[in-house]
């Protein structure tokens, strides 16, 4: 069984399209037309195999590498196996030089256990915010996360991470929810962080969900400086849409370190940023 999950990853290396040809064999087996039905169980099965075969031995030797703490280029700090998901350049500490943000990702899938207590196949990923060193010729990590990037292991939805960008100091960084099966909601959200007293403090956050089939939609913006919150529902085939503000009760502002996860922290009732 062990050699016949290994032949299988190395074909798919060597031949992307072995997938598709493996959906509809798995499907005709099962007779099961709906390929992303087919995708969904497929990816199940071949998770609970990896996870007798390997799964204990994967969960309990991953560690998160160490990073450099200085280096000439980007580049420098990706460790060995790993590679740049993303980049992002501007000043954030306010200095006049450009600084840089870098989203980093393991090379090579292994089994780990999520948040849910889900044992899921994925490729870690981490961010790094790199601060120019102008004297030094270089940069110097500031800050590391391992925990607030999600990753891409859920075989029903597409790869959460969208976008990140630093302007006027501000980073941010953005999700995307769209699920192929299970719901008809697509939620995006914008988290923005701005260097201040030694730590990226999480100043603001916008979160919009939209419902496929009846289009209704509810955007959320926070403010957390002036804790004040504004909240839009319509719906799009209508063209109506209603906006009122309310106050938020933030007794502390959260930062890069103590915001491990996006839609982890319930901020009101039922809201979850």
């Amino acid at each position: 069984m062990v050699n016949l999950i290994t032949e299988v990853i190395i074909q798919k290396t060597k031949f992307p399209d072995i997938e598709n040809q493996c959906l509809i064999f798995f499907g005709a087996a099962y007779n099961i037309s709906n390929l992303c039905v087919v995708r969904h169980l497929m990816r199940h099965f071949l998770t609970f195999i990896l996870t007798i075969c390997f799964g204990v031995s994967f969960g309990q030797d991953f560690a998160y590498p160490s990073i450099k703490s200085t280096g000439q280029s980007i580049t420098d700090f990706v460790p060995k196996g790993w590679t740049i998901l993303d980049s992002a350049y501007g000043d954030l500490n306010k200095d006049g030089t450009k600084d840089a943000a870098i989203i980093i990702q393991q090379k090579d899938s292994i089994l780990l256990v999520n948040s849910l207590e889900d044992t899921v196949l994925t490729q870690p990923r981490m961010l790094l915010i790199l601060f120019n060193k102008p004297a030094d010729n270089g940069y110097g990590l500031t800050e590391q996360s391992n925990s607030f990037i999600l990753k891409n292991d859920n075989p029903t939805m597409d790869d959460p991470y969208q976008e990140m960008t630093i302007n006027n100091g501000i980073l941010e960084v953005k999700f995307h929810l769209f699920y192929n099966m299970g719901s008809w909601y697509v939620t995006n959200a914008v988290y923005k962080f701005r260097y201040q007293q030694g730590q990226f403090v999480l100043i603001g956050a916008d979160n919009s969900s939209f419902h496929r089939a009846t289009h209704d939609f509810e955007d959320y913006s926070y403010n957390f400086l002036t804790k004040k919150r504004a909240l839009t529902k319509g719906n799009d085939n209508k063209g109506t849409k209603k906006t009122t503000w309310k106050s938020v009760n933030i007794s502390q502002l959260k930062t890069l370190k103590t915001f491990s996860e996006p839609f982890t922290w319930q901020v009101e009732p039922d809201i979850y940023l």
